[in-house]
């Protein structure tokens, strides 16, 4: 384990692991914070930089994110409910809703991904979620330079 000035206490395995507070749904909560790289190799400055500008801008990606969950499940929603079988299961996984506010009993974040850094200068962080239409794949948030660029499976930024 060691403390990091910017990140708090980290400890590796396989990468870097921490925690973070988020705001969401008008939530605050404790994540897991995940940093790409490897024991032996300083977490580069790009990657500093993409927690430091996230967490400056919490408020405006958080709301940008939100928005495009919600348009992402209005997309995806029906298919998720034609899987079940049981009605009362229906509601519970995807039920009709049109607003963020119910969204949020949908979406629960639990980690923060700091991205490899590749070396050309794109800020790249990842928000995982769980979510109860997507239970083995989760939700993934994809964050490029402060701007939500993809939401989808959680692998699209594993």
């Amino acid at each position: 384990m060691k403390k990091d000035e910017l990140f708090g206490e980290i400890v590796y395995e396989d990468l870097w692991i921490g925690t973070t507070e988020i705001t969401m749904f008008r939530k605050n909560q404790k994540i897991l914070l995940n940093i790409c790289g490897e024991e032996n190799e300083e977490i580069t400055p790009n990657q500093r930089d993409a927690f430091s500008q996230f967490k400056a801008n919490m408020p405006s990606i958080v709301k940008e994110s939100e928005y495009k969950i919600l348009e992402y499940y209005l997309e995806n929603y029906e298919d998720y409910r034609a899987m079940q079988s049981d009605c009362e299961e229906v509601e519970k996984i995807a039920p009709k809703i049109s607003s963020i506010d119910k969204l949020g009993r949908l979406v629960t974040p639990i980690g923060l991904l700091i991205r490899y850094d590749f070396e050309d200068g794109i800020r790249r962080v990842g928000i995982l979620c769980d979510c109860t239409w997507e239970q083995e794949h989760g939700l993934g948030i994809s964050v490029e330079n402060e701007e939500v660029v993809e939401v989808g499976l959680q692998d699209i930024v594993l």
